[in-house]
């Protein structure tokens, strides 16, 4: 593949199909980081996965990343290797113009251009809203709405990796929850003395969660770490408004991810 993406390179082709695969490749290799001769080519690894790379790299710089990688395939689990077996001859066609040997974006799966895109966009307005537990209008929507389906790819390219996940609810996902808004949801319940210890540990669980993760299923709380602590009944019996407040709280930071206003 190497081979094919330097002959791209000399004769000024594309060849955006092979950079994907040494990109996905590179990408299997940077998890096996326990062996030793992966870890002696890291910084090659790290170097191979981004799209900067390809498109500053020269022909001697392709060779260094062919003879440094090679070795280490073997490392990599035999079922995910595919063995294609061809029979061909190679015949002219036709002689074309080409506009550069590849195009960067589509080096980029749609969802790590989404990803990089919300992580480095915090301050866009709807985005911002979504960080910052604020309900988003029709506009905010659409204005996502027109950045994941059109800038960043297409509609069929997002419902492919989310399904139907609401895009509100994915941005919320992905970039998490401020933690001052976190904090600010929760505020009633940080202030001292309001709490015992395992009430205001549980609490600071759930404001932990929903900073990393955005939203927050309500049966989340039956599981780890959540059950180490105790369920919120037990944790509250002696005063359950407690118990429904906290869960009015999540109601609210999951409905501002995914609920438009007007």
């Amino acid at each position: 593949m190497m081979l094919i993406i330097e002959l791209a390179k000399l004769q000024g082709t594309q060849s955006v199909k092979p950079i994907r695969k040494v990109m996905e490749t590179a990408e299997k290799l940077s998890k096996l980081g326990t062996i030793p001769q992966i870890v002696a080519q890291r910084h090659v690894i790290e170097k191979v996965m981004t799209a900067k790379f390809w498109e500053e790299a020269d022909i001697f710089e392709m060779e260094k990343v062919r003879e440094a990688l090679r070795d280490l395939i073997k490392f990599l689990e035999r079922e995910t290797q595919q063995i294609y077996y061809t029979n061909f001859k190679d015949e002219w066609l036709a002689v074309e113009e080409s506009r550069g040997f590849y195009n960067t974006n589509d080096l980029q799966s749609y969802r790590k251009k989404v990803s990089q895109y919300l992580q480095t966009n915090k301050d866009q307005i709807a985005i911002y809203k979504l960080r910052n537990n604020k309900p988003i209008t029709k506009q905010d929507l659409e204005m996502l709405e027109h950045i994941l389906w059109k800038e960043l790819g297409t509609k069929e390219d997002y419902e492919r990796e989310y399904k139907d996940l609401p895009v509100t609810k994915l941005v919320r996902t992905v970039i998490g929850l401020d933690q001052e808004a976190a904090n600010e949801a929760f505020m009633v319940f940080l202030q001292e003395n309001r709490l015992n210890v395992n009430q205001l540990r549980f609490v600071r669980l759930i404001i932990d969660y929903v900073v990393k993760n955005g939203v927050i299923e309500k049966s989340v709380l039956q599981e780890e770490p959540f059950r180490s602590v105790g369920s919120i009944t037990e944790l509250f019996s002696n005063n359950l408004d407690d118990a429904r407040a906290i869960i009015g709280i999540i109601d609210t930071i999951n409905k501002n991810a995914e609920v438009v206003g007007a």
